[in-house]
């Protein structure tokens, strides 16, 4: 009889222990969220009249910082803007702006809205370094106050956390920008889309 009371203690010191670690590792993984976790999708739609940007950053093959260019396209419901940028530390050496309005920004919203332009994955992993030979696009939407969300791809295919229609989407953003001065601008970049 005395046998079976100290088995059962043992029995019931371990399920409480494994509780307590259970416990312990929930906990841990409440705080932690994850490497990868999908984001809660923004309907980017409904920012026609605020001071919304959608940005493009086209980041040149891997090279010598001198010989290094990124492009970069912002678009709001006042202005289009194109940046040239020199080197790692994006150091502009060309820009253009144009106007914009509210009624274009939002066609240009919708637009991105049916390509999924809000679909991807938050994972901390850097872009840079990924595809070396070929480009990277980071894709990111701030509010007028923060970045609601970044997301990025390569031209070496399915690489990156943007979820929506990659090419469909660069050549809605580059479009923003007339052609003549974007055939100019990035005459001497090799951009792989």
């Amino acid at each position: 009889m005395e046998m079976r009371s100290i088995v059962r203690a043992i029995i019931a010191g371990l399920v409480a222990i494994g509780l307590v670690i259970l416990v312990i590792v929930l906990i841990v993984k409440s705080f932690s969220g994850g490497p990868t976790r999908p984001t809660g999708r923004v309907d980017v739609g409904n920012y026609a009249d605020t001071s919304a940007t959608v940005t493009l950053l086209i980041d040149d093959p891997t090279k010598i910082d001198q010989d290094h260019r990124q492009i970069k396209i912002s678009v709001s419901n006042t202005q289009n803007e194109i940046n040239i940028m020199q080197g790692y530390q994006g150091n502009v050496i060309d820009s253009r702006t144009y106007s914009n309005n509210s009624a274009a920004f939002g066609a240009f919203l919708q637009s991105l809205k049916l390509m999924n332009f809000s679909r991807g994955t938050i994972n901390p992993k850097d872009y840079r370094g990924y595809c070396p030979t070929g480009d990277r696009y980071v894709f990111t939407f701030n509010d007028g106050n923060k970045d609601l969300f970044t997301y990025w791809s390569t031209s070496c295919g399915s690489v990156g956390t943007y979820g929506g229609n990659k090419i469909a989407t660069l050549e809605l953003i580059r479009a923003q920008i007339p052609v003549r001065d974007y055939d100019q601008l990035t005459s001497s970049i090799s951009t792989g889309f």
